[in-house]
């Protein structure tokens, strides 16, 4: 966004002063305080506050966000944990005797300090920045909660504040709704990537999000690393504390020595924020440049792998992207791997093909229900180390497993994949292992590439079966260059991979229909699969196809409604806030007024109506329901687009008359004749139209023969 943020402190009452210092303001005073804080957007050309309709648009998305987080908020505080939380409520203020009537969002000032005395504080951030220093526990599993609460719909993130009230979130979604901060399943991924799970975590119900191996190594060494980063601040906590009489509810809390020690918070959220230009780069741009490796004949990963391109047919060879700079070399690194790696593959792939199981186990619980112990890492620390323990946050009771349904099992087999993808550009260069002998390091983890994948894939994610099967198979995947290099071929596995590919529900069209006609390579390249068994697969990628551009096209509705010049329009498909309960249902607008103030919205389960204003309303053009969304349609970006990459994976082998004219074929020695002809004429007027005169002459005729 190209704005800055500028923060206007507006005086409405002042308070007295000992309100305003006190520790326990935060938790008892703000919902009466008088003090109030102003934001507006500020235009990066012209240095003044943006008047413009995409600023207001911004100010009423930041006001909606504020809803949304709350209401989530209130989920999580229903099953009464140690510490609630609360979202402060923000308004929006118009100033309509300034120039261009600008926008304000405003609410109360969060003044004070919390009991370990720090005050404003961001616990993590909508790029996977999780507060290492502050150990705060609370934070960072209401975020998962809300996951999984929400169906793996939503995930509230940049959770920032005074003690347990918080402000200016931002909400990831399944779809991309809520604006520029947004950034969906990769954002989700990774917030998971760092998040730890704790007791407190089992005792809310909330699953393990399972890590590869690697990344588990690197969170325990960030353990050993950031105690020697946070001794300063657990110092002067602890003496701090050490110093104040709790039985005197006057006392000050001494917290200079404290806030000094925080500056190295500040130091380390600030080089985080810098590293998240990682983010908006391409793919091409992140893979290091180099040149040709010699291969590894040695390895255990490529010992089937000997005639690999002879038994791949020709059609399948052209779609194989070129690795290396030296055209039909396999691309293999010279960095050694250990039997663990092997391992590690190997029981991927076993996960695969299998749907998950979400136990006792799942939730580190045991059979009986009761929570499993956890050993934290200060509980590990010598008995000569004095420093203060990690806060802990303790449950007197436990509440019931939050067990994924389908919904949210497809939602987080795109979380996986997303994790795997940015595996896969390089986006955490810390995970990857040293070579102990001092060898060239590979540019990304694949081992956690695969892992994820495979995860993914056991969730029935499309675009990871689809990965898995391109590379069981002997080809490249857009998702890492290397995955070659540790996947051993297996036809028998990549059919079982198209075909979970092809079955799936709730996933896009595009990589079902990609899918499809690599099957349909594969099955004609063996020559056992039946006439009747080939023609299913065809007759289900044709619909696939269709599918796939009626997608398109509602994505590009969707785009549409985006760029135009602010504001709801009639006809518009939206979720509307029913009766400002806080419950959005699906609904359409019937009528505008009070200057695109109020909406009329008449709901889709019941037909009835119901006028709001407008932060009660959201844009879902091309989507009927606000339940079940297909990922891409109704967001403005695609999977691919939000990773910066081009997925190649998802190219199809065949055009679709090309295939029309597959059926017809197998239509005839099916014995319907007149299936087949009715395939063969339309093959024939879809091939003119792309500009195959003689192959559409061909099918023609034999239309006519049929008929």
């Amino acid at each position: 966004r190209n704005f800055y943020l500028l923060i206007y402190s507006i005086i409405i009452n002042l308070t007295s002063r000992r309100l305003y210092l006190r520790s326990r303001f935060y938790k008892y005073g703000w919902s009466r305080a008088s003090n109030y804080v102003a934001k507006a957007y500020i235009s990066e050309e012209t240095g003044e506050i943006d008047t413009s309709e995409t600023a207001k648009e911004a100010v009423r998305n930041d006001i909606k966000l504020q809803f949304e987080a709350n209401r989530w908020a209130q989920k999580f505080n229903a099953s009464d944990p140690p510490k609630k939380i609360h979202f402060i409520r923000a308004w929006t203020m118009s100033m309509p005797d300034r120039e261009g009537q600008p926008w304000f969002a405003i609410e109360r000032f969060i003044a004070g300090k919390d009991m370990y005395g720090a005050s404003f504080v961001k616990h993590n951030t909508n790029s996977g920045f999780v507060d290492l220093d502050q150990h705060r526990v609370t934070p960072q599993v209401f975020s998962a909660h809300t996951f999984y609460a929400s169906d793996g719909t939503r995930l509230v993130a940049d959770i920032q504040g005074v003690g347990d009230l918080f402000t200016d979130p931002q909400v990831l979604s399944n779809d991309y709704r809520f604006g520029d901060g947004d950034l969906g399943p990769r954002g989700m991924a990774l917030f998971f990537k760092s998040f730890r799970h704790s007791s407190f975590s089992d005792s809310m119900g909330v699953p393990i999000f399972p890590l590869s191996r690697n990344e588990l190594q690197h969170q325990a060494k960030y353990n050993d690393d950031e105690d020697t980063v946070s001794e300063a601040v657990s110092n002067a906590v602890a003496s701090a504390i050490a110093s104040l009489d709790l039985d005197d509810d006057d006392a000050s809390f001494n917290s200079d020595a404290v806030e000094k020690a925080l500056c190295r918070f500040a130091a380390l959220d600030m080089n985080r924020m810098a590293r998240q230009s990682a983010l908006h780069t391409p793919m091409e741009a992140m893979r290091k440049a180099g040149g040709d490796n010699q291969a590894d004949d040695a390895t255990e990963k490529r010992s089937n792998m000997a005639n690999t391109q002879q038994s791949v047919s020709a059609a399948i060879r052209k779609t194989m992207k070129v690795v290396s700079s030296t055209a039909g070399k396999i691309h293999k690194p010279t960095w050694k791997r250990d039997k663990s790696d092997v391992d590690e593959v190997a029981n991927s792939f076993e996960i695969a093909l299998t749907d998950p199981v979400y136990d006792h186990k799942a939730f580190h619980r045991l059979a009986s229900g009761a929570l499993r112990e956890r050993s934290t890492h200060s509980e590990e620390s010598s008995e000569g180390d004095k420093r203060p323990q990690r806060r802990k946050t303790t449950m007197m009771h436990t509440v019931q497993p939050m067990i994924p349904n389908e919904k949210c099992r497809h939602n987080l087999g795109r979380v996986h994949y997303h994790l795997a993808s940015l595996h896969g550009i390089g986006r955490f260069p810390e995970i990857v292992p040293d070579d102990p002998d001092g060898g060239e390091k590979p540019q990304h983890d694949v081992c956690s590439v695969v892992f994820h994948l495979c995860h993914a894939a056991s969730l029935r994610d499309v675009p990871a079966c689809l990965a898995l099967a391109r590379v069981r198979a002997g080809l490249d995947s857009s998702v890492s260059d290397l995955l070659k290099t540790v996947v051993p071929v297996d036809f028998e596995s990549a059919k079982d991979l198209l075909g979970r590919a092809m079955e799936s529900l709730l996933s896009p069209s595009a990589p079902k229909a990609a899918a499809g006609c690599f099957l349909l390579q594969i099955l004609e390249d063996e020559g056992e699969a039946g006439d009747l068994a080939l023609a299913n697969v065809v007759q289900d990628t044709i619909d696939f196809m269709a599918k796939a551009v009626t997608e398109e096209e509602e994505r590009a509705a969707k785009r549409a409604v985006d760029a135009r010049e602010g504001g709801i329009h009639v006809g518009d498909k939206v979720e509307a806030n029913y009766c400002l309960e806080g419950t959005f249902y699906a609904g359409v607008v019937t009528a505008v007024s009070g200057g695109g103030n109020d909406i009329t919205v008449q709901y889709d389960d019941d037909g009835s109506s119901e006028t709001l204003t407008e932060e009660n309303v959201h844009v879902l053009s091309g989507s009927t329901s606000a339940d079940v969304v297909s990922p891409p349609v109704g967001g403005p970006l695609t999977d691919a687009e939000a990773l910066g990459m081009t997925n190649e994976d998802e190219v199809c082998l065949y055009e679709a008359y090309t295939l029309r004219a597959k059926l017809a074929e197998l239509k005839v020695k099916l014995g319907d004749k007149e299936a087949a002809a009715s395939l063969y004429q339309e093959a024939a007027n879809e091939a003119m139209t792309a500009g195959k005169m003689k192959t559409a002459a061909e099918w023609s005729a034999k239309a006519a023969e049929l008929e």
